[in-house]
């Protein structure tokens, strides 16, 4: 395999003059150029080994994508949800001219180390953090990395949308309509069956799933307990955001609830379609409210209305963390409440 100096041999000018031809071509003059060119051309070299220059130069222009333990590539891609993620991420990626890539984290953590010790990247973005150990690698690499939606502490960089404020504005949009008879779709994070939790018992934590879904939980019993409901007499149910079955639990579960709090736009989207398969009318019969906003939500009949918890813009603001450096900083991105055709008017009996 012919080499550099091959090359200059060839052409008759010095190693450094036949690397500023293909690193600083303007360097050199026309002719010398071509005829540098000419001899590479016959001695079959396509030039610097990409990533030899990159290494060398201690950056190989590239950040990566940690998704959640439970989700592979594909199942990231096919997610409406992470995928705006991953859309703010490579807008961010975009402004600055980097790569992005995708390293999997497995379950039991054998995929994540050997995919994070190997992987040509600049710095990590973790898409969901259950545990510290989870970040370890990163660590020990000394690259620069943000964990969203997690406080992994002062000296860790965070991006956090306030999950608790936009929960509490859904629960608070439906109290101001009229509603006091509700029911909570809940978030379960492993997978696993729908949980029904029954009212009247003191619900532990994971009842809602991750902190950040806790912290949707906390706003509910807040926002309730404004008007004398005690959130352990609402009837909730426990599912993943893609348990189609699960909708018509929580239906089963409350079945005099005017209005159904859910943590997961896709749940919200599963359960209007449930209630009219069913005969009751959205919103006039229940009202549904969701958390995130995708595409489908707005297709939704009606419209659903749902928390935007600004997957774009996290996504952005979580790249642009790891390209700047420097010391630990933490981002809260507030989330917004969009209102559309699923909620209404509390229906009097």
């Amino acid at each position: 395999m012919a080499r550099l100096i091959d090359v200059a041999k060839a052409a008759g000018v010095s190693r450094s003059t036949a690397s500023n031809v293909f690193n600083n071509p303007d360097m050199v003059r026309p002719k010398l150029r071509q005829r540098v060119e000419a001899a590479a051309r016959e001695l079959g070299y396509a030039g610097p080994d990409p990533t030899a220059r990159l290494l060398r130069a201690g950056k190989v222009n590239a950040i990566a994508i940690v998704p959640p333990a439970d989700m592979g590539v594909s199942a990231l891609l096919r997610n409406p949800v992470f995928s705006l993620f991953v859309l703010g991420v490579s807008e961010a990626c975009d402004e600055v001219g980097a790569n992005l890539m995708i390293v999997p984290d497995k379950p039991g953590g054998k995929g994540i180390n050997n995919g994070m010790k190997n992987a040509v990247v600049d710095g990590f973005i973790f898409g969901r953090v259950e545990h510290l150990h989870e970040i370890e690698p990163a660590r020990l690499r000394r690259l620069p990395f943000v964990v969203v939606d997690f406080d992994a502490g002062p000296h860790i960089s965070s991006v956090r949308v306030d999950a608790y404020a936009g929960a509490y504005a859904a629960a608070k949009h439906l109290i101001d309509l009229g509603h006091r008879r509700f029911g909570i779709l809940s978030f379960l994070r492993t997978f696993g069956p729908a949980r029904v939790h029954p009212v009247g018992k003191p619900r532990a934590a994971e009842a809602s799933g991750l902190p950040i879904d806790q912290e949707k939980y906390r706003a509910y019993t807040d926002a309730l307990a404004e008007v004398g409901i005690d959130v352990a007499e609402v009837p909730m149910v426990q599912a993943e955001a893609w348990d189609r079955d699960a909708a018509g639990m929580i239906l089963d579960a409350a079945p005099d609830a005017t209005a159904i709090l859910s943590m997961s736009v896709m749940q919200a989207i599963a359960i209007v379609e449930e209630a009219q398969r069913r005969g009751r009318l959205v919103p006039r019969d229940l009202s549904v409210i969701g958390y995130n906003d995708i595409a489908a939500a707005e297709r939704c009949n009606p419209p659903l209305t749902t928390v935007d918890a600004m997957g774009i813009d996290k996504g952005r603001a979580a790249a642009r963390l790891v390209f700047a450096g420097g010391p630990p900083r933490h981002e809260i991105i507030e989330p917004r409440l969009i209102i559309r055709g699923s909620t209404g008017p509390a229906r009097t009996r």
